[in-house]
Order: C-alpha cells, then sequence, then structure tokens
C-alpha cells in the first residue's frame, strides 16, 4: 500500500477515536485563575454548607465567623466564600467527573453567601498535610464581594499544626486576617472553630 495513503488512512482512523477520547474524559481547558471558584457557586447558596458529608473519612470540624468591611466593625453581606481543602490523606479527592476548577480542586469544596450580619458556617473533616509532610494543613479560601472580582485571602491553618513552625508563621500575610485557627471540642465531641474575616481594601 502507497506509505502516503496508509497514513492517511490511519489519522482517518485515529482522529475520531482520540476525540472521542477526549470528550469522554471532559478534557476542557482549565479556568486561567488556577484557585478561583466563586464563579462556580450553585445558584442559591446559602451562609452555611457541608463540604465533607458523613460518609467521608476524617476528623469533624465545624468552622464559622463572620465577615467584616475593610474598617473590621461593620458586617458585610452577601459576600460569595468559597473553600476547598485536601482529605484525610493530603490529596484531592476526585471522582472522575469533575467540571471547571473541580478537576484541579476535588469535591471537598463549598460555598457560602454571607447573611445580613456576615455570618457563614462549613461543617467539614481537618484536611491533611500534603504527602511529605512539608507544607502545614490548611484550607484554601477566596471571598467575592457584589462589585469586586473574587480573590484569595489567608488559607485556615492550624495552631497545633506541628509543621506550623514559627517560620511558617512568619510568612502568612494577614490578608483578610489571621487564618490560624485553634479547634475546640464542643459539647457534642465534634472539633470547633473560629475565624473572622476582615475584607481587604
Amino acid at each position: 500500500m502507497n506509505p502516503i495513503l496508509t497514513v492517511a488512512l490511519g489519522v482517518a482512523i485515529l482522529l475520531p477515536f482520540d476525540l472521542a477520547t477526549t470528550a469522554q474524559r471532559g478534557d476542557h481547558p482549565l479556568p486561567d485563575c488556577e484557585w478561583c471558584g466563586a464563579a462556580e457557586a450553585p445558584a442559591n447558596i446559602s451562609w452555611q454548607t457541608i463540604i465533607a458529608g458523613a460518609n467521608e473519612p476524617g476528623e469533624r470540624l465545624v468552622v464559622r465567623g463572620k465577615v467584616f468591611k475593610p474598617d473590621g466593625r461593620t458586617p458585610a453581606p452577601d459576600v460569595i466564600i468559597y473553600a476547598y481543602h485536601t482529605n484525610a490523606k493530603g490529596i484531592y479527592p476526585k471522582k472522575g467527573n469533575e467540571s471547571g476548577n473541580a478537576r484541579r480542586h476535588g469535591y471537598l469544596r463549598g460555598w457560602m453567601k454571607t447573611d445580613s450580619t456576615g455570618r457563614y458556617e462549613f461543617r467539614t473533616i481537618v484536611p491533611a498535610a500534603y504527602p511529605g509532610g512539608t507544607n502545614p494543613q490548611h484550607i484554601h479560601v477566596t471571598v467575592k464581594e457584589p462589585d469586586r472580582d473574587e480573590y484569595w485571602i489567608d488559607d485556615y491553618h492550624f495552631a497545633d499544626d506541628p509543621i506550623l513552625t514559627p517560620g511558617q508563621r512568619s510568612r502568612l500575610q494577614n490578608r483578610g486576617g489571621s487564618g490560624i485557627i485553634r479547634p475546640a471540642r464542643g459539647k457534642d465531641g465534634i472539633l470547633e472553630a473560629e475565624r473572622n474575616i476582615t475584607l481587604v481594601r
């Protein structure tokens, strides 16, 4: 057979297969912003959300607080908070059908919109540090004010994390206020923590 015809036939046969495989995998361009997620929020979101369901392995954790305007006193309503983190093994777990930035962040993510008093709350698990243990445990977080683009603030870090050394603490920017939380057990035995957020000017 003519080599040119063989190559042409090969392309004719392989190209549709590759395209079909690509479509099945959902290989669409990832969002340009690696850490963003507010635009992917569900239509109706509350000031409370559950990131990790009851079947997700790990230590249960509830985080709550208020969001304030840059003056640090006035409650900020209608602010979207987007949070995502690793699982109990330190990885961003995926189910295989993710789209958008869930392909980076996994399924342990959630959204809240602050109420009229600036409140927010999420229920999840304590995330593990990345495998290798060189980065402290953390929960990524961004905020989206009604009249501004989404922006990042300091991750949630855990005060009792041995990896969070004085050197690590000194590099935190306190963007949005301190992200270091100190979980304590509530009456039901579940870890609870508080973090208030001050919006960035």
